[in-house]
């Protein structure tokens, strides 16, 4: 390992060796478990930790330089992960909200053409409801295009373009996206 050993000395005069990390790689190596747990304890769940690591490895890489003293990388690395785990959550809740949305346009939408049916005004809205609950379960990239594709009516080339993939992948994905949505309301029984 490329990190140096620094002896620090304790107040009783004991000598310990920390060890301060050189490079943003060797940090988030050192220290990458603790981070991933704290972005977990953030977000209240498994799912979406990997993204959060991800956005704190690229910040922690653009910004090293300007990180004034190395041995004080595991706050510096700490504080970027608090802050990407609550973008995260604040991402999935715009979703949810555009899910919302998007449900409750398409109930007055098929109910404009015929007179209202409370039965069916009731079911719909369970189904929006049962919908949005399973959107929630998905992957916030399956989520967002699909909210993209279904909602903005966005088309492949224009979510490819807005994701940074090929037409191709972004059909892929999509696919892969109704397939889990499908097995999540099969799930729940939901016709």
């Amino acid at each position: 390992m490329e990190s140096r050993l620094a002896n620090t000395v304790t107040g009783a005069g004991s000598e310990a060796l920390a060890i301060v990390p050189t490079t943003p790689t060797e940090a988030l190596r050192l220290y990458g478990t603790w981070l991933r747990a704290v972005a977990v304890a953030r977000l209240k769940t498994t799912q979406g930790a990997d993204d959060v690591m991800q956005e704190v490895a690229a910040a922690a890489v653009k910004n090293w330089s300007t990180l004034h003293s190395q041995s004080n990388a595991k706050p510096w690395l700490y504080r970027l992960t608090v802050r990407a785990a609550l973008m995260h959550r604040r991402s999935l809740g715009r979703a949810r909200k555009r899910i919302a949305q998007a449900s409750e346009v398409a109930v007055m939408r098929s109910d404009a053409s015929r007179p209202l049916d409370p039965l069916e005004i009731l079911l719909s809205s369970e189904r929006a409801t049962m919908l949005r609950q399973a959107m929630t379960k998905l992957p916030s990239r399956d989520t967002e295009m699909l909210m993209m594709k279904h909602v903005d009516d966005c088309s492949y080339k224009e979510i490819a373009a807005r994701m940074g993939v090929t037409p191709a992948v972004v059909e892929m994905r999509l696919f892969r996206a109704r397939q889990k949505l499908r097995q999540i309301l099969a799930a729940q029984k939901v016709d």
